[in-house]
C-alpha cells in the first residue's frame, strides 16, 4: 500500500511524512507570525531616530502612508502568487518555475540572504534595548554588555524555534500584542496631552516639512521601508498553514494593511511630541532609542516599559524571522543546492531545526562583528537594516516579475490586466525606483562605513550569487528537475 501511494506522487514530490508538518498554523496564527516580523514596536523605537534626523522633519506618519501605498501592488503578487503556488520556498520557486531555473536559483541565495539578514536585526536590536534599560537605571552600557543582551536573544529564540511551530507561534503572537498595545497607548497619552504641536496638527502628514529635502526623505524612505518589508513573512510558512492557497493570500493582505494602518496612527503621536531637533540631539547624545527620553516626559517611571517591551518586541521579530529563514534554506537544500544537512527536520515537530541552527550561528557573527564595526549594536541596527532593504527590494522586483510571466506563460487563459499585468508591472517600477534612488544615489554618496560600503557589498554578494546559480547550472541539468509539489 505504502509503495502505491508512493508511485502515485509526481516526479519530485517528498512524501508527506518526510516534509514539514501540515495544517498547524491557521489565519490568526499566520496574522501573528506576519505582524510579528513587521515588527510593530521595534519600528518606532529604533527607526524614528533616522527618520526624523535624516528628513529633518516630523514626517513618519507621511511616510508610513507613502511607502504602504508603493507596497501594495507587491502584496497583490505576493497574494497571487501564493494561491497559484504556495511553496516554502516561495520566490525562489516561482520564478524558477515562471522564467529559467538558474533565475530562481540566484533568487533563492538573494532570499537566504534576505531572511539571515533580517534575523540578524534582532539579537543586535535586543541588545540595543539592554543597553537602553542599563542606562535607564544608571548603569554604563558599551558594545559588549549589548552583545550580552544579543546573545541571550539568541539563545532564547533557538530554545523556543526548537519546539512546535504552533507554541512557538502563539508565544510570539503574545508578545507582539503586549509590545504593540503599549507603544498605541503610549502614542495615546501623547496625542492627548497634545505635544509640542499642539492637538491634530497636520505637519505630520506635510512632505515640506522635511527640511532636508528630497534626498532627506529618500533616506528616511529606506527605514520607512525596512518597516513595511514584510508582505513576504507568510510565504515560507505556506507548507505548514490550513488551506495555505486561501488562507496564505489572506494574510498577506491582511497583515501589510493592519501594519501600514498601525505605524502611521501610531507615529503621528511619536512625530509631534518633541521637535524634531530635540531627536536630532538625543541621537547625537548617544541615546539608545528617542522613545525613552521622549516617554519619560510624558509617563514618567512608566518609560521603563519602552526597554523591557522592546525585549518583547525583539523576540517576537526575532522567531518570526527565523521561521523564514529556516525554510528557504530547508526549501533550497531538499532540492540538493545546499548540504544537505539543513534539509533535516526535527523528528517530532517537523521543523527545519538545522538551518534555523545554522542562521542563529550567522546571526551571532554578525552581532558581534558588525556591532564592534558600527560602535555599538543600535548603530549596527542601521547598517543591517539597509542591507535587508537591498536584498528584500531585489526580491520584491522579481516576484512582481514572476507574477507577469508565469500567467502570461502558463495561464494565459486566466491572465488578469490588472492583477497579473498592472499590478506587477507598478510594483516593479516602484520597487525599482526606490531601490535606485535610495542605494545608488543617497547611500553611495554616504561615507564608506555608514552608506556606501552598504551598497558595494550587497551588490558585490548578489553578483556572487549569480556565479554560485551558474556554478550550478554546469553542474546540474536544472531544467529536468522538478520542484517539490504544490501543497
Amino acid at each position: 500500500m505504502g509503495d502505491q501511494q508512493a508511485a502515485a506522487q509526481p516526479p519530485g514530490t517528498k512524501p508527506a511524512h518526510e516534509g514539514l508538518r501540515r495544517n498547524s498554523l491557521n489565519l490568526p496564527r499566520l496574522a501573528f507570525i506576519g505582524l510579528a516580523y513587521f515588527a510593530l514596536a521595534p519600528v518606532i523605537y529604533l527607526n524614528m531616530g533616522f527618520m526624523e534626523t535624516d528628513s529633518g522633519g516630523p514626517v513618519m506618519p507621511f511616510l508610513f502612508i507613502l511607502i504602504t501605498i508603493a507596497v501594495l501592488p507587491t502584496a497583490v503578487s505576493f497574494a497571487v502568487l501564493n494561491n497559484r503556488r504556495p511553496s516554502a520556498g516561495s520566490g525562489y520557486t516561482w520564478l524558477w518555475e515562471s522564467t529559467y531555473p538558474g533565475v530562481g536559483l540566484w533568487l533563492g541565495w538573494v532570499m537566504i540572504t534576505t531572511y539571515v539578514v533580517v534575523s540578524a536585526l534582532y539579537p543586535v536590536a535586543f541588545g540595543t534595548f539592554f543597553n537602553a534599560l542599563l542606562t535607564y537605571f544608571h548603569v554604563t552600557a558599551t558594545t559588549w554588555t549589548g552583545i550580552a543582551g544579543g546573545v541571550a536573544a539568541i539563545l532564547i529564540i533557538g530554545y523556543l524555534t526548537h519546539n512546535n511551530i504552533k507554541l512557538s507561534s502563539m508565544v510570539i503572537g503574545i508578545l507582539m500584542i503586549l509590545e504593540a498595545t503599549f507603544v498605541a497607548s503610549l502614542a495615546i497619552v501623547i496625542v492627548v496631552q497634545g505635544g509640542y504641536l499642539g492637538h491634530f496638527s497636520a505637519t505630520p502628514f506635510n512632505p515640506h516639512a522635511a527640511t532636508a529635502g528630497f534626498a532627506g526623505l529618500s533616506l528616511a524612505g529606506i527605514f520607512a521601508f525596512l518597516s513595511i518589508a514584510g508582505v513576504d513573512s507568510v510565504a515560507p510558512v505556506a507548507e505548514e498553514a490550513r488551506t495555505p492557497r486561501r488562507l496564505i493570500p489572506l494574510a498577506t493582505i491582511l497583515i501589510t494593511v493592519i501594519a501600514g494602518l498601525y505605524w502611521t496612527l501610531v507615529s503621528y503621536g511619536f512625530a509631534i511630541s518633541v521637535p524634531v531637533h530635540t531627536v536630532a540631539s538625543y541621537v547625537s547624545a548617544g541615546e539608545i532609542t528617542p522613545v525613552l527620553p521622549i516617554s519619560q516626559s510624558y509617563i514618567g517611571g512608566w518609560a521603563v516599559l519602552v526597554p523591557i517591551t522592546g525585549f518583547t518586541a525583539a523576540l517576537a521579530s526575532f522567531g518570526a524571522s527565523l521561521y523564514a529563514a529556516g525554510r528557504i534554506t530547508y526549501a533550497i537544500s531538499r532540492e540538493g543546492f545546499l548540504s544537505s544537512y539543513f534539509a533535516g527536520l526535527h523528528p517530532r515537530f517537523r521543523t527545519p531545526w538545522r538551518a534555523e541552527a545554522a542562521t542563529l550561528i550567522v546571526t551571532l557573527v554578525f552581532l558581534i562583528g558588525i556591532s564592534l564595526w558600527q560602535g555599538g549594536p543600535s548603530s549596527a541596527y542601521g547598517y543591517l537594516g539597509e542591507i535587508f532593504v537591498f536584498f528584500v527590494l531585489l526580491l520584491y522586483i522579481f516576484v512582481n516579475l514572476a507574477n507577469l510571466v508565469y500567467h502570461a506563460r502558463f495561464h494565459r487563459e486566466e491572465f488578469n490586466w490588472l492583477l497579473n499585468g498592472i499590478t506587477p508591472v507598478a510594483g516593479i517600477v516602484i520597487d525599482g525606483y526606490i531601490l535606485y534612488k535610495a542605494f545608488f544615489i543617497s547611500e553611495i554618496s554616504l561615507p564608506f562605513k555608514t552608506g556606501s560600503s552598504i551598497v558595494w557589498f550587497s551588490v558585490a554578494w548578489a553578483v556572487i550569487g549569480i556565479f554560485w546559480a551558474l556554478w550550478w547550472s554546469r553542474r546540474r541539468r536544472l531544467a529536468s528537475i522538478s520542484l517539490s509539489a504544490e501543497v
